[in-house]
Order: structure tokens, then C-alpha cells, then sequence
């Protein structure tokens, strides 16, 4: 895999544009394109362009000393285009559909790491959950999670659910969990809300609204298919 550093010169691998590398981290090259945005990008998803030496690969400086005269060996650089309105909407529709695929990628890492972790723990947190053969029901209401729900703001107490939430989630799926029933209360749907759009992120689940009989409409049933 190719070693990049800040000044390098780069080409995009699997779409349009380029740019010069900002940042050098140990999961990421930012590359600065032609609008001035630095993009997160993978190293194998980089071609380098010809190697700049010297003084003339400190990034966006110029080189000290006197400019050479144009010359037959030596020509004038081509004006820069300049860049309409279209090329704008263009170039910043790259960034937004690159950005798009680094989510993905991070995301799919994220739940690799949270399964791993999941698996890890030996003391499983559904085990006090189950109410049957493979499945659990998971009280969400903060009173239920914490002894000190009363010296909490609105966002601590959201943030431990939705903590709460992500742990159950990755045990069921570490440890061939059916189903678990999330309650997550009706309130102002924040929490509900929240909950959904994770869900969406999960692979291999399917949802429905926990029966109305028993919870109203403040629950919903999670499935695992556990392939």
C-alpha cells in the first residue's frame, strides 16, 4: 500500500478529481480538492501523481528564491479555468457521495468492532431481560436504568438509553437472541423516533410495533434471522 505524506500530490481511484493530501492519520488521507474541502479517504482508494521534492512539497506554500522566466524548457503555466457554477455543483456532489461511502465503510466497522466487543463480554446483559424461549423485553424508561434517573438532564438520560439500547442489540445478536420488545414509552416520540432510524442500520432484523393489547403504542418488537 502506498505511503502517503502532507504535500503529495493524488488522484481519486474509483471517481472523478483529486487533490492534495492535508493529513496522514493511521485510518484515513485527507486530500484538499480543487473547492477547498478536505475529504476523508481510504489510502488504497489513492493513486499519487508524480512526486514533488524539495521545498516545493511544503503544502500551499511557495518555493523561496527568485521565479524562472518562461521559457521553451520552462513555460508558463496554463491559466487556471475557471469554474462555473455547474463544476461547483458538480465537484461538491463527489464530496457528498464520497462522504456517503466512508459512512458506509465506518459503520460497517463500527458494528464489527461492537459484535466483537459483545462477544467479548462473558456476562450476557439480555440474561436478566428474558421472558421466554430466545426472547427478551428491554424497559427503556430511564427510571428503569438508572437509580439516579431524577439528577439527570433530558439529554444524559437519552444518551444512556440510547447506550443501553446499542448494548441489548449487539448481545442479541452475539448470542442468538429471537427477539427482544423494546419500551420505549410514547412521550414526545424522541426516543421512538431515535430508535427507528438506528434500527435501519442493523442487518439481518425486521421490526413491528409490539402488540397494542399489551403495550399500547409504546414498544416495538425486534427480530433477529441470527444467520
Amino acid at each position: 500500500m502506498a505511503k502517503f505524506e502532507v504535500g503529495d500530490k493524488v488522484k481519486f481511484l474509483n471517481q472523478v478529481g483529486g487533490g492534495v493530501v492535508t493529513k496522514v492519520t493511521q485510518d484515513f488521507v485527507f486530500v484538499e480538492d480543487e473547492t477547498g474541502f478536505d475529504m476523508p479517504m481510504v489510502a488504497a482508494e489513492l493513486i499519487r501523481m508524480a512526486d514533488m521534492t524539495g521545498a516545493g512539497k511544503m503544502f500551499n506554500q511557495k518555493v523561496a528564491g527568485e521565479v524562472p522566466m518562461p521559457n521553451k524548457d520552462n513555460p508558463a503555466p496554463a491559466p487556471k479555468p475557471v469554474q462555473t457554477p455547474e463544476d461547483e455543483i458538480k465537484a461538491l456532489k463527489n464530496q457528498v457521495a464520497n462522504l456517503k461511502d466512508q459512512v458506509a465503510k465506518l459503520k460497517k466497522q463500527l458494528e464489527s468492532l461492537q459484535r466483537t466487543n459483545a462477544k467479548s463480554i462473558a456476562d450476557n446483559i439480555l440474561i436478566q431481560h428474558m421472558v421466554g424461549n430466545g426472547e427478551a423485553e428491554v424497559d427503556l424508561h430511564i427510571d428503569m436504568l438508572t437509580p439516579d434517573s431524577a439528577k439527570l438532564q433530558p439529554h444524559e438520560a437519552f444518551e444512556l438509553q440510547m447506550r443501553y439500547f446499542r448494548t441489548c442489540m449487539n448481545h442479541a445478536m452475539a448470542n442468538g437472541v429471537k427477539k427482544v420488545t423494546f419500551i420505549h414509552g410514547v412521550g414526545k416520540g424522541i426516543l421512538k423516533d431515535e430508535l427507528q432510524k438506528e434500527l435501519k442500520q442493523y442487518p439481518g432484523i425486521y421490526t413491528l410495533d409490539a402488540p397494542m393489547s399489551k403495550y399500547g403504542v409504546g414498544a416495538i418488537d425486534v427480530y433477529f434471522s441470527n444467520k
